[in-house]
């Protein structure tokens, strides 16, 4: 293998490398934003939860749709950290 051959290969590697790494980042920014959402809910979750302690009813299709929109980020957080998590 000549010193040409030698260097492409190391310039392909490094390629890969790059890519693997930006792709790594952009999942991590997206895992984050995702469970940044979630604690928005959570929190929102908690108002209504207070409302309904302090007496008003009718509030039950808030929390479900709450606790619905909470797992399917979940689900979205999962999906992204694959398998080996």
């Amino acid at each position: 293998m000549g010193l040409m051959d030698k260097a492409k290969e190391a310039a392909k590697a490094a390629e890969a490398a790059a890519r693997s790494a930006a792709g790594d980042a952009r999942d991590k920014g997206d895992e984050l934003m995702l469970k940044r959402k979630v604690n928005s809910l959570a929190e929102e979750l908690g108002h209504v939860t207070y409302r309904q302690h302090d007496g008003l009813t009718d509030l039950e299709g808030e929390v479900n749709r709450l606790v619905g929109e909470m797992r399917a980020l979940y689900v979205e957080i999962e999906a992204i950290k694959g398998p080996e998590s």
